[in-house]
């Protein structure tokens, strides 16, 4: 599966700050409507940009350089959160660098368990106009 081989370049990349590599968002979902790129939550035990940019570059992985691309509001909590985009050539993927107990990184795996778990759509919301998150 890719999105296990991807964790796994991660993992080597970035070692022990990664205590988990989760495949996350609508490519996680068997059955689920989703974009051609694979979504996948690298939980950190620490983010330090000065640090981890460097450990992901060496693999060809670029941080996002747009100004939303640092924290993001997850139910009222400001968290970190820094995207890369793949190699130049690589597959279409986003990789989330998260805090490993940050809410955003909580409700990324719950999002995945949940649609996995009922086969349903989350309720409608300002996100999305399908039903689907």
């Amino acid at each position: 599966m890719e999105s296990e081989l991807l964790a796994g370049m991660l993992r080597d990349a970035l070692g022990d700050l990664v205590p988990g590599v989760d495949h996350v968002a609508s490519t996680s979902v068997p059955g689920l409507p989703a974009k051609d790129c694979i979504d996948v939550q690298v939980r950190m035990t620490s983010i330090d940009k000065a640090r981890d940019v460097p450990l992901l570059a060496v693999i060809g992985f670029r941080c996002r350089p747009e100004p939303w691309n640092r924290v993001e509001d997850s139910g009222g909590q400001r968290c970190h959160n820094f995207v890369f985009a793949p190699p130049a050539g690589a597959r279409s993927c986003n990789v989330h660098l998260r805090e490993g107990a940050g809410a955003n990184a909580c409700f990324a795996v719950l999002f995945a368990t949940t649609c996995v778990r009922t086969r349903t759509p989350v309720g409608r919301g300002a996100h999305s106009s399908s039903g689907w998150h």
